[in-house]
This record gives structure tokens, C-alpha cells and sequence, in this order.
């Protein structure tokens, strides 16, 4: 393919604008095609439904809907080399291309990969991300993926690597919250209820509380009441912890 400009700025700045997650991500892939990347994945490791080593991947993907299914319904996931890499705690994004399946080790491994390279995706830049309110090991990643050869599709993206890290990881912290509210079936906090399990996130009392926002302490109770059943949460330590977890709330 021709060498393609990448609009580096008009890609944040369509990243910062975008109104919901769909939309941002339509805006990114559109963009993100333009060199040539046209098989792009953002999975997060669904840890609220099972432990990191064995938790199932959410997708959104710009590949076949019917491989996404397929990939899912098979846990193609528990033998993916790239999410095996996610779950053992790597952080460094990485390039890989369709030449290396055959030096994979494990025959469950390359049967997985094999089938990803023909279901279209035979060249990546791959980008493991941390979990919005911080951490240690990433939850989730990015495949900045391609059907082109992996000579070709490097020859477009290189010298623009660190720029790629840095929008999928732009996408990443302002979509994760909102992806995981949809794939849970968590309605959004009121600003009173974020503002009420922040200040308890900081380990304020409800009497505290109350003075610091100038309420009644029967009404802080009840933004914590709705704020908790919002967030299908059975105690307040549980409510901040997912509040976090969906990015309803921060700490600092």
C-alpha cells in the first residue's frame, strides 16, 4: 500500500469529543484505516465474572462478527498467546507478525493463532493496558491489527509506534468505565451520588459528608442507598470499590 498520513491531532482531538464509546471508537478505527489497520481489537479481561488467569475476554472489534462469537463461544481466549501475555502481568507493547505462528510451542496456541491469521488478522502492534484507577498488571489491551503482510503493514507504521501506544491508550482510559456499565447493566451515578461515594472513597463519615455538601445526613444516606443499588453493590465498601471499577468515581 501507499504510504498514508495518520491526522495524529485530529485523532485525539476525536478521541476527547467522541459523546459515547461507540462513537469514539468509530471515530478511531476510521482513522486508524488509513494506514492500513483494519483488524482492530480491545479486549478487557472480565475479572468481576472470574479470576484474571481463567477470565473471559468483552471485545469490541472491527473483525467478522461471527469470529468474535466463534472466538468467544470456543474460549479461543484460554489458548491465545496475546492474551496469555495480558494475564501473566506484561506491560510493554509488542509487534507481531503472521511468520512467527509457527515458533509457537504449544499446539492449542498455534491452532488459535492460525485461525486468527485466517479469519484476517495476520500482522499487530499490540498494546497490554493498566486498569484505570491504577495497578500493577493490565486488564485489558489493544491489537492494532491488519490483513496486510506483515512486511507491508510494518513498513506503515513504522517511526509511528509510540504515537499508536498512546491513542489506544487514550481510548483505553476514556472508555473502560463505560464499557464495562454496558456489559454489567450499570445505570450512571447521579452527581450527588458520585460526590458522596468519592467523599467516602477518602474516608470521610456520612455525618462528614453531609456537612462537607450541606445536606442532612438522611439525605446523603439515600443518594449511598441508590447510589448502591445503581451499582448492584451489597455494602458501601463494595459500592466505592465498583464505583472505581466503572470509572464512576477516582481517588485523587
Amino acid at each position: 500500500m501507499a504510504t498514508a498520513n495518520l491526522d495524529h491531532a485530529a485523532l485525539v482531538a476525536d478521541l476527547v469529543e467522541a459523546v459515547d464509546v461507540t462513537d469514539r471508537w468509530s471515530r478511531m478505527t476510521k482513522h486508524l484505516a488509513a494506514i492500513g489497520m483494519d483488524q482492530i481489537n480491545y479486549g478487557i479481561l472480565d475479572t468481576v465474572a472470574a479470576a484474571r488467569i481463567d477470565a473471559p475476554v468483552r471485545f469490541l472489534s472491527t473483525m467478522a462478527s461471527g469470529w468474535i462469537d466463534y472466538y468467544g463461544d470456543r474460549r479461543l481466549d484460554l489458548s491465545d498467546p496475546h492474551v496469555l501475555f495480558v494475564r501473566n502481568g506484561n506491560r510493554l507493547p509488542y509487534r507481531w507478525g503472521e511468520s512467527v505462528l509457527r515458533q509457537l510451542d504449544e499446539s492449542s496456541a498455534r491452532e488459535t493463532v492460525g485461525l486468527t491469521v485466517e479469519a484476517g488478522l495476520r500482522s499487530q502492534l499490540s498494546v497490554p493496558m493498566l486498569d484505570s484507577f491504577g495497578g500493577t498488571m493490565p486488564v485489558a489491551g489493544m491489537t492494532l491489527g491488519s490483513s496486510l503482510a506483515e512486511g507491508e503493514y510494518f513498513r506503515a507504521i513504522d517511526g509511528r509506534e509510540s504515537e499508536l501506544v498512546m491513542i489506544a491508550q487514550l481510548f483505553h482510559l476514556y472508555s473502560i468505565g463505560e464499557v464495562r456499565r454496558e456489559l454489567y447493566g450499570i445505570a450512571k451515578l447521579s452527581s450527588r451520588e458520585r460526590d458522596c461515594l468519592s467523599y467516602l472513597a477518602q474516608g470521610l463519615r456520612i455525618d462528614a459528608i453531609a456537612d462537607r455538601l450541606c445536606l442532612a445526613r438522611v439525605t446523603i444516606e439515600l443518594h449511598l442507598r441508590r447510589a448502591r443499588k445503581k451499582l448492584h453493590a451489597a455494602t458501601l465498601p463494595e459500592a466505592v470499590a465498583r464505583a472505581l471499577l466503572f470509572q464512576e468515581i477516582t481517588i485523587g
